[in-house]
């Protein structure tokens, strides 16, 4: 499939805050743990965890802020405070649907590649309808690096094969798009409200910058 002069034939995509409507709900439950804990969100905190994954956002909050708890007793914590809504509630992104099907139909493999976890993100994609779409999944927790390394991408990549030339790759936050597109990765950012900034950055640093689906759903058609 032809996509802005690349012949695609793997999509990934990010979940949270790309494919899923989700990162107002991390915003709440960090706001709740930290007031929980008598204390105000750290200043670039949410920047700090983003994209690395419960595992290692357990030991950065562990080890900077909360030496005396557990990282499996936070991790536990978050997972309880989230797993009702993306079970019941969490949506996908305008279009979102459309657009994998549309990509399945043009014979484009799916992957997901996220910092979230599987016990979270697998029973909201299967609530959705969309599990089925996808070829394979991988979260940060399984690889070394965060989204500051290509490693979660390549990695996706060489299950089919492939090299970034023939890879898109769907993402909302900055350090994530500036990671694929170094890597030589068709980047198409989304912009969600929760979590983009730097845009002007974000817009010189991706192939596309995109607020709806439907942008690329026109492109392919």
């Amino acid at each position: 499939m032809k996509l802005l002069g690349r012949d695609i034939k793997l999509a990934i995509f990010d979940l949270d805050g790309t494919l899923i409507d989700s990162t107002s709900l991390w915003s709440k439950i960090d706001r709740e743990f930290f007031l929980k804990r008598g204390m105000d969100i750290p200043p670039h905190y949410n920047e700090e965890i983003a994209h690395v994954g419960l595992d290692k956002a357990a030991f950065i909050t562990k080890t900077k802020y909360f030496p005396d708890e557990k990282e499996e007793d936070i991790i536990q914590e978050w997972k309880d405070m989230s797993l009702k809504a993306y079970k019941e509630d969490i949506p996908l992104k305008d279009n979102g649907y459309e657009l994998l099907k549309l990509l399945k139909d043009n014979n484009v493999k799916l992957a997901i590649a996220t910092a979230n976890s599987k016990e979270l993100y697998e029973p909201c994609l299967k609530r959705l309808g969309v599990w089925e779409f996808f070829d394979f999944a991988i979260d940060v927790n399984s690889t070394k690096e965060g989204k500051n390394s290509s490693e979660i991408y390549d990695t996706a990549s060489s299950k089919f094969g492939l090299s970034s030339e023939n890879v898109v790759i769907f993402e909302d936050l900055y350090e994530a798009i500036m990671t694929s597109y170094k890597a030589k990765y068709l980047t198409i950012a989304i912009y969600d409200e929760h979590s983009t900034r730097k845009v002007d950055e974000i817009e010189s640093n991706s192939h596309l910058f995109i607020h709806n689906f439907n942008e690329v759903i026109k492109l392919i058609k």
